[in-house]
C-alpha cells in the first residue's frame, strides 16, 4: 500500500515537472518567433489587399505612354490648307463626341525654353480640365512635351507642294533690302521645332530633325495635293475623330486646285526656285512617299 502510494506520488511529481518544462519551452519558442510569425502573417494578408494609389501618390512612379492617341494636335503649316482639316474637325466634333479647341492666335515663332514650357503647361492644364477625346490646332512649331515630363498629344499636319502653282501665284519668298532671301510658309521649321537652327534655310540638320520628329510624333502628315488619300488615312488611323470626314470633305472641298503646270518658269527662275526650296522639296517628296506607302499598306491590311 505504502509502495503504491509512493509510486503514485512519483508519477504525479514527474507529470508536474514535465508540464512545467513543456510550458516553459512553448513560451520560449513563442517569445522568440512571435514577431516573425506576426510579420509573415501580416505580409500574407497584405498580399491580398488591392489598393489603387492616387496620381499624386504615384508621382514619378507613374508609367504612361509618351503619346495620347485620344488627344490630337494639328500643327498648322502656313498656307498649306490646314484650315480644311480644322473645318472638318469642327463639323465632326458633335457627331464623333469630342471637342475641338483652337489655341489663341499669336506669333508662335521660335520660343525660348521658358516660353515653350509655359505653352506646354497651358495645353496640359486645358487637357486636365476638359473631357477627352480632344483635338487642338495652332500656328505653333513642334512642341516636345516629353522634354518637360508631360504626355504629348498625337500630332498631325498638312503640307503642300512648295513649288506648286499655289505658291507661285503669290510669291512664297520675298527679298529684303539687304538682298537676303527669306522663305515664307516653310514646312521644315514647323516640324523641326524650337532650336534656332530650325529657322535656317536649307540646313541639313534642321531637315533631318524635322523628319525624325515626324517619324516619332506624327502618325499622319497629309498632302494637300492628295487630299482624298490624306482624309482616308486620317479616318483609318483616328476613326474616333475623323469618322465621316470623307463625306464632309466632299461638301467643302474647293472646286479645283491650281495645276502645278499652270505656270511656266524659264530655266533661270526654275533653277533659283529649286535652289531656294531644296530642303522643302526634299521633305515634301519624302512625305508624299510616306503617305502613299501608308495608304497602300492600310488597303492591303484591310
Amino acid at each position: 500500500m505504502r509502495l503504491n502510494r509512493g509510486f503514485l506520488t512519483s508519477v504525479a511529481v514527474c507529470s508536474t515537472v514535465l508540464f512545467v518544462v513543456l510550458r516553459s519551452k512553448s513560451s520560449t519558442e513563442f517569445a522568440s518567433h512571435s514577431e516573425d510569425d506576426i510579420e509573415k502573417r501580416y505580409a500574407k494578408e497584405q498580399t491580398y489587399r488591392y489598393v489603387t494609389p492616387s496620381l499624386a501618390e504615384l508621382g514619378s512612379r507613374r508609367s504612361v505612354a509618351e503619346m495620347n492617341r485620344h488627344i490630337l494636335m494639328l500643327t498648322r503649316v502656313p498656307e498649306a490648307g490646314a484650315e480644311l482639316l480644322v473645318l472638318i474637325l469642327q463639323r465632326l466634333q458633335g457627331y464623333n463626341a469630342f471637342k475641338h479647341i483652337r489655341l489663341p492666335p499669336g506669333d508662335h515663332g521660335l520660343l525660348t525654353t521658358l516660353q515653350e514650357e509655359l505653352l506646354v503647361e497651358e495645353i496640359t492644364n486645358i487637357i486636365r480640365q476638359e473631357a477627352i477625346p480632344l483635338s487642338f490646332d495652332g500656328n505653333v512649331r513642334f512642341l516636345n512635351f516629353s522634354k518637360f515630363g508631360r504626355q504629348a498629344p498625337t500630332f498631325i499636319s498638312l503640307v503642300r507642294n512648295p513649288i506648286g502653282a499655289q505658291n507661285l501665284q503669290r510669291p512664297s519668298y520675298r527679298y529684303h533690302e539687304q538682298g537676303k532671301t527669306v522663305l515664307e510658309s516653310r514646312a521644315v521649321p514647323m516640324f523641326c521645332g524650337q532650336d534656332p537652327r530650325c529657322t535656317e534655310t536649307n540646313n541639313k540638320w534642321a531637315l533631318q530633325r524635322a523628319k525624325a520628329n515626324i517619324v516619332e510624333w506624327y502618325p499622319v502628315v497629309g498632302i494637300l495635293d492628295c487630299m482624298e488619300q490624306s482624309i482616308n488615312l486620317l479616318e483609318h488611323k483616328f476613326p474616333y475623330f475623323f469618322r465621316g470626314a470623307r463625306q464632309i470633305y466632299r461638301k467643302i472641298r474647293p472646286k479645283k486646285y491650281l495645276s502645278d503646270t499652270s505656270i511656266t518658269l524659264d530655266p533661270r527662275e526654275r533653277e533659283i526656285l529649286f535652289r531656294l526650296f531644296e530642303d522643302e522639296i526634299d521633305l515634301y517628296q519624302w512625305l508624299k512617299f510616306r503617305l502613299f506607302n501608308e495608304t497602300s499598306y492600310d488597303v492591303v491590311e484591310n
